[in-house]
């Protein structure tokens, strides 16, 4: 039973109690979506980093993140497919509400209110928003090993900033431009991407993908 007290054995155990709650069926789940993504969109208009930093700390659509790179890492089907299916709907439901508070304030103000400067840095995408996400999926799955520092994957989901991209996508649909919302959802795939390699192989580096394997192997006779 020394595999039970292994880093592995410790990260799935965590990692599949935290997909539980975000299952895509879960409603808290929805919930926190749902207001992420309105606080995400309101920081964005009202061009205030500190409401966009807050949506950024509620949202919990990184999680499902770091719950996919584990589970490609070891070959855990279900939790892919759970954790994948959390992250498609999460991205759908954050895109809905941005764009529904978008055409709502598009009715009461002019154009001019969505050109803000957060709202136009998302639409610049270069490598260096994907050096960054790959950095925080590198030290999310460090802290999600290390379950004394899981609570700084908070500060990982400021970091990473999954939220605000999908929020001018939908602020881009409501006044359809057509361009912002292909940079803006070009930035969110850059931060996708980044984190599930850079989390994938921090999972490597601490010897997950060996250690499963080795848990997994029958002894010779």
């Amino acid at each position: 039973m020394t595999w039970f007290f292994s880093p592995i054995a410790r990260v799935r155990h965590a990692t599949q109690k935290r997909l539980a709650e975000v299952t895509p069926h879960s409603k808290d789940f929805y919930i926190l979506i749902s207001f992420s993504s309105a606080l995400a969109v309101l920081g964005l208009l009202m061009d205030n980093t500190a409401v966009i930093i807050g949506a950024m700390v509620v949202a919990p659509l990184v999680t499902p993140l770091f719950v996919f790179s584990l589970s490609l890492l070891i070959l855990q089907g279900r939790d892919l497919w759970r954790s994948s299916i959390a992250i498609i709907f999460g991205t759908l439901l954050a895109l809905f509400v941005a764009a529904a508070i978008g055409s709502i304030t598009s009715a009461f103000a002019s154009s001019s209110i969505f050109l803000t400067g957060e709202i136009w840095s998302r639409s610049k995408p270069d490598v260096l928003y994907f050096l960054v996400a790959f950095l925080s999926g590198l030290v999310g799955a460090f802290a999600y090993a290390r379950p004394k520092i899981k609570e700084f994957v908070t500060g990982i989901a400021i970091a990473a900033a999954i939220i605000p991209p999908i929020a001018v996508a939908g602020i881009a649909l409501s006044i359809n431009d057509m361009f912002l919302f292909r940079q803006s959802m070009l930035l969110y795939m850059f931060n996708v991407v980044g984190i599930c390699l850079g989390s994938v192989l921090m999972f490597i580096i601490l010897g997950f993908g060996k250690q499963i394997e080795k848990t997994n192997a029958t002894p010779r006779a």
